[in-house]
């Protein structure tokens, strides 16, 4: 069901040159194919995603020095 939003973008994509539709359609296409860099640099941007990836680092660390040691 399409909502209030979804009709208005369609009237106005209507009133849209044949050109400007497909210059639309191939951004959105990107962008479906295309990871959202903006939400990927806000994730790491993000303090509590920081501290975990922090602690997986250092997880990993001791692991290595135990391999390291052994070898």
């Amino acid at each position: 069901m399409a909502t209030k939003h979804l009709l208005e973008l369609e009237r106005a994509i209507h009133k849209l040159s044949v050109k400007e539709k497909l210059w639309l359609l191939e951004r959105i296409a990107r962008q479906l194919r295309e990871p959202d860099a903006v939400e990927l640099s806000a994730m790491a941007s993000d303090p509590e995603i920081q501290a975990e990836i922090r602690a997986i680092n250092q997880g990993f660390a001791m692991t290595e020095m135990d391999g390291l040691q052994s070898a």
